[in-house]
């Protein structure tokens, strides 16, 4: 679990290096199992949000070896977003 949160700050660091000021993400939670992060910035809300929440799971992976993908996403004040993703095993 060490080894993942570490990986997870990191991603953080690298996915806000590179998007921001448009989208920033923030680390709401981490489970063994579930990974919750906040979305925030003027990207695209409607039909391109999917591709700044599936970068956060490339960049995660570069950093550690797990399964991840999107379990539910809501936009729940103007230019956030809160996305669940579900984990599926780390090294």
């Amino acid at each position: 679990m060490k080894k993942l949160k570490e990986a997870v700050f990191r991603a953080v660091d690298e996915y806000n290096k590179y998007r921001s000021p448009e989208a920033k993400a923030r680390l709401v939670e981490i489970r063994k199992d579930r990974l919750t992060i906040d979305f925030e910035g003027t990207f695209c809300q409607t039909c391109g949000v999917y591709d700044y929440l599936e970068d956060f799971i490339y960049e995660l992976q570069s950093f550690v070896d797990v399964n991840i993908e999107i379990l539910n996403f809501k936009k729940y004040e103007s230019e956030r977003i809160r996305v669940v993703y579900s984990l599926k095993g780390s090294d």
